[in-house]
């Protein structure tokens, strides 16, 4: 990596092989642990550059007071796991830090860049920052529950440090059996990459009664293999029927699942199987943009949505879904260019039209009613 490294772009995130630590400021040699860091983003106005180099190379960086700030590629030489957020932000293993920003690029104090640092004053002034080696503690946990055939059966995977997550780390998933999972129909095997909590949440599928043992395996960044294989069994869902109230006629149903306190059922567009999360608080479903592009959904008028780190683009669009057999034509939506989780399908748009919900938690089932 050049040692002058432009502003990141947003949502970028890394994979590294290692993980080392370094910290340092301008005052003297000093070794320096930190267990958790938020600092807020903003533009450097009263800042120069100083003299710094990183194990002995010149290292662009500016002083901020009496603060030494590194250009944000640090994070790179000393192999710190790390997801950009955009607007300055940054996720590591001990949490989220920010910077400032300084000719349009983003400096992060010396002190956010790693837990542990060795700052070496420089003959003639400034000072050189090396890594101190650190033990770490590495473990893969992967969550899941029984699953119901037809409804997906959500598994989350995480990765840590000690206590700490490490975000944008590849994770191996195979699978068996007649299992599939959401948005990898067809595969097999697939990678998938942690999120700035060093997790990631998907779902499994099966159309079989069944036990499926899919394997779970994570490089992490020192180099060691980590792997979990699961045993997950399928079930028939309920035979039961819905009976409608007086004045009421079921439309469709269909299985569904409960995880962390979220519902999950599986509907299809374009053809394809997806699985979306119910969101008792919100009107339009909330489409990813990966998936929006699969099935080359319209783009209407743009708009703006808080997101992770700031305003996140977005726009208005409309889908076409088929939930238990019963198809609901040109929902409007909005796709979201930096959501990446599940789907959200707005309760608002079954109530605004005249629809009813019932869910049974017993039969784990959905029914739609008019």
């Amino acid at each position: 990596m050049d040692a002058f490294a432009h502003q990141p772009k947003k949502g970028r995130m890394t994979s590294l092989k290692a993980f080392k630590h370094v910290l340092g400021i301008a005052v003297s040699t000093t070794i320096i642990t930190i267990s958790s860091l938020s600092f807020p983003a903003y533009a450097a106005s009263n800042s120069g550059t100083v003299r710094a180099e990183i194990n002995g190379k010149a290292y662009p960086a500016i002083a901020v007071g009496d603060t030494t700030y590194l250009n944000w590629g640090a994070l790179q030489r000393f192999h710190t796991p790390y997801q950009y957020l955009g607007n300055g932000r940054f996720a590591i293993p001990s949490g989220t830090i920010a910077g400032v920003i300084y000719r349009g690029t983003t400096y992060l104090p010396w002190d956010s860049v790693a837990p542990k640092v060795k700052a070496a004053p420089l003959q003639g002034g400034g000072f050189n920052f090396t890594s101190v080696p650190v033990s770490h503690h590495y473990h893969l946990v992967v969550l899941t529950q029984q699953g119901t055939v037809g409804s997906p059966n959500e598994m989350e995977v995480l990765v840590t440090d000690g206590s700490q997550p490490v975000p944008d780390q590849t994770v191996a998933i195979a699978l068996n059996g007649q299992s599939f999972a959401s948005g990898h129909e067809g595969q097999r095997a697939f990678t998938v990459t942690t999120d700035q909590n060093g997790s990631w949440l998907g779902n499994l599928n099966d159309t079989t009664a069944q036990t499926v043992s899919p394997t779970v395996s994570w490089l992490d960044p020192s180099g060691g293999i980590h792997t979990k294989t699961l045993s997950i069994p399928f079930t028939n869902p309920s035979p039961a029927q819905t009976t409608a109230p007086p004045g009421d006629v079921l439309v469709s149903s269909v299985p569904m699942s409960t995880f962390n306190n979220a519902l999950f059922f599986n509907a299809q567009s374009g053809g394809q199987d997806w699985t979306f999360q119910l969101d008792t608080g919100a009107y339009e479903p909330l489409i990813p943009k990966r998936m929006a592009k699969l099935l080359q959904l319209p783009q209407f008028s743009p708009l703006v949505v808080q997101g992770v780190g700031g305003q996140d683009s977005a726009y208005y669009s409309q889908i076409t879904v088929n939930i238990g057999g019963h198809e609901f034509k040109n929902v409007p939506c909005i796709v979201d260019d930096s959501y990446t989780g599940t789907p959200l399908f707005g309760y608002g748009f079954f109530a605004d039209n005249g629809y009813d919900l019932l869910v049974s938690q017993k039969n784990q089932i959905i029914s739609i009613l008019k």
